[in-house]
């Protein structure tokens, strides 16, 4: 053999390795293993927080609540027109839904308002409320108004694209036009009252001040000079005044002025408007004593508006938030049921949600051109299951939860070794860590004690089981542990009855969402915001600890 026929027999020879081991290592053509992609180091499918996910516009997974939202078809085509309470547990998507809600081509204008920096800020900060709420005084219809306020701002400066100045004199020429159904003589009265701060934060202390002189005038008394609580006669005196005040100059001003903004500006069938709410879960509030008195105002006062057909008010809440209110009987769950979208998802929607984010990781950073879903690259087994049904069925079904669970695996790649069994069982370790502490934030305003339930669980050595094939020992031994943890809020007295009662603990677990009602081989219904809480029937029932908080 020539030396020239040699050397072209090499090529091909070292052009063939170069390809096979090109197709093993980085092509998705073909029939390849896709396992044995190796991702480089620190590798991810999205980022947890919408706010900084840049996988979320191309990867959005368009649900039946984004598309019944973003629908502004009022008539009864639409029975879903007046849900705007957007409801969800702690990384079910309350905040990239909104985020594509607002960026949706069917949404003309968008808005968005701030709790903290708006009203939260003056009620906690006002001398004045401090003193009424520290004499016992009830607040709430004056928390209604001061949103009301809010909302109206913001609903005329999105209709009413002109200035402000116009806005008061077109007010002003109702008056003189034929009879209405609404009353601009009083409507105008309002914003005449705060015509200099009525788009500013300013108007609230406006208001405040206003209310105070008065009530001191009618009370013939400074209020704020009374030190400690006053006696029964008097806050009696001042709850009524107040009562009043808000009723006559406030609330039956701004029904009138919404009234007015109906008939005169919400025909527009083009102007779609939405105006959200989102930060009702942030820390600011978790604290407060006034949380539950002050968002339950916020949700009053946004079914004032429902009838302004252009605009949507969105509000987004975490379901422990608005059960606590439910719980602090503010409200009456069944009344809101229209108003409420409760976000939830199913295994075939979180996997199609890793499947679009996978897909999207290897067509954009690994130049692959063949569609790339989940159960492709994680085509392995984990203790004997399906690696992607491992997966899924150890998160809480949220996309935060399945996001961070595939970046965690990810994140165990460096370029050369191949995802696998102990990758993912690695992954879940430091996933159960996260996992845990998210619970803990997530339900600590409603169960002080909520880590040390958590820890309790371990004392179940079986994943499947019913109340009453649990040995008295191991109830004991559970309880026994919680008696001795230490214990900041003796006056608990749910807390004691917890601690005594194993049902009641049980009741507490499924709530968070450790344990399931086992119905079948293929269903476990775990709790969501159209059941929240076992009945005392369901004691009766077969349990499953939920898989990721199963540790034997």
């Amino acid at each position: 053999m020539s030396f020239a026929i040699r050397s072209i027999v090499k090529f091909i020879n070292f052009q063939s390795a170069f390809l096979k081991t090109y197709h093993n290592n980085y092509s998705f053509q073909g029939d390849f293993a896709l396992s044995k992609f190796k991702f480089r180091k620190n590798a991810e499918i999205g980022k947890l927080e919408a706010e900084t996910d840049s996988f979320l516009k191309a990867c959005f997974y368009k649900s039946d609540v984004f598309k019944g939202i973003v629908d502004f078809d009022s008539s009864e085509k639409n029975p879903d027109f007046t849900r705007r309470i957007i409801v969800g547990r702690t990384g079910s998507g309350k905040t990239a839904l909104l985020k594509q809600i607002v960026s949706s081509d069917q949404v003309k204008v968008h808005d968005t308002i701030e709790a903290e920096n708006t009203v939260f800020e003056h009620i906690n900060n006002n001398i004045f409320i401090s003193d009424l709420i520290n004499k016992g005084i009830d607040l709430r219809v004056f928390y209604k108004s001061l949103w009301l306020h809010v909302l109206l701002a913001k609903v005329i400066n999105q209709l009413y694209r002109s200035s402000y100045d116009s806005f008061f004199e077109y007010i002003k020429s109702l008056i003189k036009t034929e009879k209405k159904p609404y009353k601009p003589e009083v409507a105008n009265e309002y914003l005449e009252m705060y015509k200099g701060n009525f788009f500013n934060d300013n108007a609230f202390l406006e208001i405040t001040e206003r209310m105070q002189d008065q009530l001191s005038g009618e009370m013939n008394i400074g209020l704020i000079k009374i030190g400690g609580l006053a006696n029964d006669d008097t806050t009696i005196k001042i709850q009524t005044a107040t009562s009043s005040y808000v009723s006559k100059e406030l609330l039956r001003k701004q029904k009138e002025l919404i009234k007015l903004i109906k008939c005169e500006f919400s025909n527009e069938k083009q102007v779609r408007i939405v105006i959200s709410i989102d930060d009702l879960d942030k820390s600011w509030l978790s604290t407060s004593a006034i949380r539950y008195d002050f968002i339950n105002a916020l949700l009053e006062a946004f079914k004032e508006l429902l009838d302004i057909k252009s605009v949507k008010i969105l509000i987004s809440i975490r379901t422990d938030i608005i059960m606590g209110i439910y719980k602090n009987s503010l409200r009456q769950d069944e009344k809101d049921q229209s108003l409420i979208y409760a976000i939830s998802w199913n295994k075939i929607e979180i996997r199609s949600i890793l499947d679009n984010r996978i897909n999207h990781l290897v067509q954009n950073q690994y130049q692959s051109t063949k569609v790339v879903k989940f159960s492709d690259v994680f085509n392995f087994k984990v203790l004997g299951e399906p690696a992607d049904e491992y997966i899924i069925s150890r998160t809480m079904l949220r996309p935060r939860d399945a996001i961070n669970f595939v970046n965690l695996c990810l994140a165990e790649c460096d370029g050369k070794v191949d995802l696998n069994e102990d990758i993912v069982l690695e992954a879940e370790e430091k996933f159960y860590s996260v996992r845990k502490v998210a619970l803990v934030k997530e339900w600590k305003s409603i169960y002080s004690h909520i880590a040390d339930y958590l820890d309790a669980l371990s004392f179940l050595k079986e994943k499947f089981f019913k109340i009453s094939d649990v040995p008295e020992q191991i109830k004991d031994r559970a309880l026994n542990y919680l008696i001795n943890r230490p214990n900041d809020q003796p006056n608990d007295e749910e807390h004691n009855n917890r601690i005594l009662d194993f049902d009641q603990l049980m009741k507490v677990w499924f709530t968070v969402g450790v344990i399931g009602i086992k119905k079948s081989s293929t269903l476990t219904i775990y709790s969501s915001f159209e059941k929240p809480e076992l009945d005392i029937t369901d004691l009766t029932k077969s349990f499953e600890v939920h898989p990721l908080f199963f540790r034997h």
